[in-house]
């Protein structure tokens, strides 16, 4: 019987042992997978060609950072300089160009080019779609807060400025000292989560509609029969989102 068992533990160990080596490799196999590289810049880029009448093709192109638009001669392919680029920074052609090209939509993620190129009753505008961003690609948001983002200073009284900002974020205030500059820390920052300060604060200063589109400053630093005053946020940009 003692050798009986001896013999069945051995048979045993054996056993697993020879199932060591294939656990291991099954862990092995699985711990060296790797995730699939993100795409590149170059590969998030993409430029599709169209034909606006008048001689002339546009390049649109669709990146993270936005759409753009070149303009070319139709025979050659040579950029017409004069009618030099369309982006964020500048999505509409001037009408001294003699057509109409206007980006809409530039900071979503699907923005078109509204053009017309011939004057009068005969010339119909259309729309073309910028192509879209490949699978994995993404508008960079950081830099659409970026571009949006207005600040203006604003003095409130009491020998205090508001410096409004408004962004895709919605609206923020910070106070400063209006001779130096430095911010007046105990009164924090006023935002969506945090609109108006607390009434230990001295002065009275509240955002109002926080989260639409234009937004306002209610501010009151003296007392007595001083009325409250009301100081619109700066406008973003033109086809700013609001988050």
């Amino acid at each position: 019987m003692r050798y009986a068992l001896r013999a069945g533990l051995a048979v045993t160990a054996l056993a697993g042992s020879a199932l060591l080596p294939t656990a291991a490799f099954a862990a092995t196999s699985h711990g060296t997978r790797t995730a699939s590289a993100a795409p590149s810049a170059a590969q998030c880029s993409v430029t599709t060609t169209d034909s606006i009448g008048a001689g002339t093709n546009v390049r649109l192109t669709m990146s993270p950072q936005g759409p753009s638009v070149t303009f070319h001669d139709a025979g050659d392919g040579t950029q017409i300089t004069r009618f030099g680029t369309l982006n964020r920074a500048r999505p509409a052609l001037p009408q001294s160009a003699g057509i109409e090209e206007e980006i809409l939509n530039p900071y979503g993620s699907t923005p078109q080019l509204l053009t017309k190129t011939q004057g009068g009753r005969d010339g119909d505008y259309g729309l073309l779609s910028f192509p879209r961003l490949p699978k994995g690609c993404s508008l960079d948001e950081a830099l659409v807060v970026k571009q949006c983002t207005v600040l203006q200073h604003e003095d409130i009284g009491a020998g205090t400025e508001a410096r409004m900002t408004m962004s895709p974020k919605g609206p923020s205030v910070t106070f400063h000292d209006a001779g130096d500059g430095t911010q007046i820390t105990r009164f924090g920052t006023l935002n969506r989560a945090r609109p108006a300060l607390p009434q230990s604060a001295g002065i009275y200063a509240e955002i109002l509609q926080p989260s639409d589109w234009a937004p306002q400053l209610k501010t009151k630093t003296q007392g007595g029969d001083t009325g409250y005053a009301f100081t619109d946020f700066a406008k973003m940009p033109k086809g700013c989102p609001l988050y």
